[in-house]
């Protein structure tokens, strides 16, 4: 068995790739079926948040990393950085979200981390927080998810 080495990237859009697909597979439950999803799909940039969500609050100060969107689906997932503890991110989230149209379903310490779920426009989202350094949370903001 030959095992070839592949990029970061090129493994995470293969790895991506293969729960999109996996999770719009089939037509039970109302999973609309898209077709498979390919490279050409899978949009990702750094710095700016995406069109997908582009009105979605972020903390003054936030540093957004590392974004990637689905184009066929509008799955999107991005990489925050808060200068700010986690609770404190949390707080800002769960009363900033409602004013820019999003709502907030639930919001609780998930063990080392904090969860919060969120809809808008019949699109689920969460935001997974961690703080990776104390006073710094990052917070992994996913919406449209299947």
């Amino acid at each position: 068995m030959m095992l070839r080495v592949v990029g970061r990237r090129s493994a995470t859009v293969i790895m991506l790739i293969a729960l999109i697909v996996g999770a719009c597979g089939g037509s039970s439950g109302g999973t609309t079926t898209v077709g498979p999803i390919t490279g050409d799909d899978v949009v990702f940039d750094s710095g700016t948040m995406p069109a997908t969500l582009e009105s979605f609050p972020l903390p003054e100060g936030s540093v957004v990393g590392t974004t990637m969107v689905v184009t066929k689906t509008g799955f999107t997932e991005v990489v925050v950085r808060v200068s700010a503890a986690m609770g404190i991110t949390a707080a800002y989230f769960e009363q900033s979200l409602p004013g820019a149209g999003f709502t907030v379903d639930t919001s609780a310490a998930d063990g080392a981390g904090w969860l919060i779920e969120y809809r808008a426009d019949g699109a689920k989202g969460t935001i997974d927080l961690t703080e990776p350094q104390q006073g710094i949370t990052q917070a992994l903001v996913r919406f449209n998810v299947p």
